[in-house]
């Protein structure tokens, strides 16, 4: 007899890993402590169009077709105009900021020399390391820095490149074909992302438990439940949970990020484009834009064009300012005009993603001897998140299938 599936967290996570087990015939329960599913996945309606309140689109793979037939939802691809990304440096819209013996230097480095990694080393003193001065600035800074929420100096390799062996014995391209699964571009939804946590949920509905508004019970109380021990909850409700068995040394560094949803009159770029990355030290604030309407087929009303612009908290200096007039700021720059938006919608997530640092990696390193000793007591407990195995649905998605 299988034992009971106990999934701790009705995030992303938690749905994703629910949906995993069902497939394999488990019984399972969901416990979430709020009312809402999804966690910070999620979409808002307003009178202008579509406002992604995290993620604003999941890669596609082959292995996530069948779920997304399970769950009756038909991806929306994006427009061919997204295949132009922009990167901002030295004062200008580039789409490749680097010379051509530069880009020749590169591509000696993915092909042949050795990744390794150094705890002492932040990721951008790896980077400058490994890549050079020029590719570090104008194309790593900029690229990892807006998906991350934060720059280089505050990054570290070995978290961000956790399956990647770090030892020194292997090249870049020897671990990107390691990776199962190609990547058939991004894609979204009809109605956003929160299609895809409404659908999975109604999937979910006659095939699981769900327990909303649910009273967590400690840590220790839930290692007493029989069956398996799943924790799907985000790191910043993590930490609490698991008291002193995390020394305060130990814990992780958590990050604040601001999106603001622009909806204009005008273009952010002459031409259509995915969006725009922002190099350090080139006096604008945001780590990146993304161009909503641009990318996906109607995301906006009444022919508006929609901008998405990520924020990390140091770019709020002053009370006095507002996040609207950073970002006003910032737009300028890039237009050369100011023209007033017909709204504008914040969105701040306080302390709710994970630095992916030194301290993450060595608080991973934690979690495994934890999981490692329960497991020699008889308790089948294992965590998943974005602070595992890496940022992104789509590394959700893949890590919660191998269960």
């Amino acid at each position: 007899m299988r034992e009971h599936i106990h999934i701790i967290g009705g995030g992303i996570t938690g749905l994703f890993l629910a949906y995993h087990h069902t497939k394999k015939g488990d019984s399972v329960t969901l416990y979430e402590q709020s009312e809402k599913l999804g966690g910070v996945i999620g979409t808002k309606t307003v009178d202008e169009g579509l406002i992604e309140l995290a993620a604003n689109g999941i890669l596609l793979t082959d292995e996530m077709k069948p779920m997304l037939d399970d769950i009756g939802l038909t991806p929306v691809f994006p427009n061919k105009a997204a295949k132009r990304r922009y990167f901002w440096v030295n004062g200008n819209l580039s789409r490749l900021p680097i010379s051509i013996i530069t880009g020749l230097k590169l591509l000696y480095v993915i092909f042949f020399k050795k990744i390794k990694f150094s705890e002492t080393q932040n990721f951008e003193t790896w980077a400058i390391q490994m890549f050079g001065i020029s590719v570090t600035k104008n194309i790593i800074e900029p690229a990892i820095g807006g998906v991350y929420g934060t720059r280089l100096d505050s990054l570290q390799a070995e978290s961000i490149f956790s399956h990647w062996d770090g030892s020194g014995k292997n090249t870049i391209l020897k671990e990107i074909k390691k990776k199962k699964g190609k990547s058939l571009g991004t894609i979204s939804f009809p109605n956003g992302m929160g299609d895809l946590v409404s659908h999975l949920v109604k999937y979910l509905e006659s095939k699981i438990e769900f327990k909303t508004n649910y009273q967590m019970q400690t840590f220790d109380e839930i290692l007493e439940w029989k069956g398996k021990i799943r924790f799907c909850i985000s790191l910043k409700n993590l930490i609490p949970f698991l008291g002193n068995r995390i020394q305060p040394n130990e814990l992780p560094n958590l990050l604040s990020i601001t999106t603001i949803t622009r909806f204009g009159n005008s273009h952010l770029t002459k031409k259509p484009c995915f969006g725009v990355l922002f190099a350090k030290n080139e006096g604008i604030r945001a780590l990146g834009v993304l161009s909503n309407s641009d990318i996906f087929p109607n995301r906006t009303k009444n022919g508006l064009h929609s901008e998405t612009w990520i924020y990390p908290e140091t770019a709020k200096v002053s009370d006095k300012e507002t996040w609207e007039s950073i970002l006003e700021t910032d737009r300028e720059q890039i237009t050369k005009l100011p023209e007033p938006p017909k709204a504008v919608y914040v969105t701040s997530w306080n302390g709710v993603f994970p630095a992916y640092d030194g301290k993450l990696f060595e608080f991973n390193q934690r979690i495994d001897v934890i999981e490692r000793e329960l497991s020699s007591k008889g308790i089948n407990i294992r965590f998943f998140g974005n602070y595992r195995k890496g940022i992104g649905l789509r590394s959700l998605f893949e890590s919660t299938s191998r269960e």
